[in-house]
């Protein structure tokens, strides 16, 4: 995570609250909160023929044949489609998360396929992954190392403590990483660190956007998200009682 404000960035730990629970700082052990996405939400608006592509391909190549003498095809598809896509699929915590074969569906060609090509490997040939990330929706930046517990045990320390980074952006850098196996100690394939060529360089990753006010951000390789350091989520809500 860093901190900015589009001159320059520092890197930083970003800390929250869970219950009663104060300031856990992200990726620390006592970090536990778990991450979860549904491939078929209401507003995710996945296509039913990819849910119905992927069916019949678990179906044919990844069933084992008892499973498949339990059910039929139609009875499988109506399973993914109606059961398991609205299931939750765990894709990890806040610094770093894992997209699975329950989040991704097929959208490979089915049409103009070179005779000999098996029609549902090439469907399998080009995939979808789905997911989502968000920070919590009350987070706190100190610079990176900060050690808060001085101030704590001096009653020193809020969330208007001057110690919170507030007048910027918290920017969310992806390292992404292909993996085979569920092997996170060795990517299969990898965007920065990538041996031939820096996947972010060679799909054409803008390094100076500008904002809507002209001011233009100088960017990293991998920065994909970011957050008003003063603001939350929360903001856009209001209760009112009626008179």
């Amino acid at each position: 995570m860093f901190f900015g404000d589009g001159s320059s960035r520092q890197e930083v730990d970003l800390y929250y609250h869970r219950g009663q629970e104060r300031l856990i700082r992200i990726g620390s052990a006592q970090d536990l909160e778990k991450r979860s996405v549904v491939l078929n939400s209401r507003l995710r608006n996945v296509p039913g023929t990819e849910l119905g592509d992927t069916a019949r391909y678990q179906y044919t190549y990844e069933l084992t044949a008892e499973e498949r003498s339990q059910r039929t095809l139609a009875e499988h598809m109506v399973r993914l489609v109606d059961q398991t896509s609205h299931q939750k699929t765990w894709v990890g915590r806040y610094d770093w998360m894992i997209l699975s074969a329950p989040i991704r569906t097929l959208i490979g060609p089915k049409t103009d396929i070179p005779s000999g090509v098996n029609v549902d490997r090439a469907n399998a040939a080009i995939q979808r992954w789905y997911g989502e990330y968000s920070l919590p929706a009350d987070v706190y930046a100190v610079p990176k190392g900060t050690d808060l517990e001085p101030l704590a045990r001096q009653n020193q320390l809020d969330e208007k403590s001057n110690v919170f980074l507030k007048n910027g952006y918290i920017v969310v850098n992806f390292n992404m990483e292909s993996l085979r196996n569920g092997n996170t100690e060795a990517p299969h394939l990898q965007y920065i660190h990538a041996p031939l060529m820096n996947q972010w360089q060679m799909e054409g990753s803008n390094k100076t956007p500008t904002d809507s006010h002209g001011r233009t951000w100088p960017l990293k390789d991998g920065d994909i998200v970011f957050y008003h350091a003063d603001q939350s989520n929360r903001n856009d809500f209001q209760s009112q009682v009626p008179q």
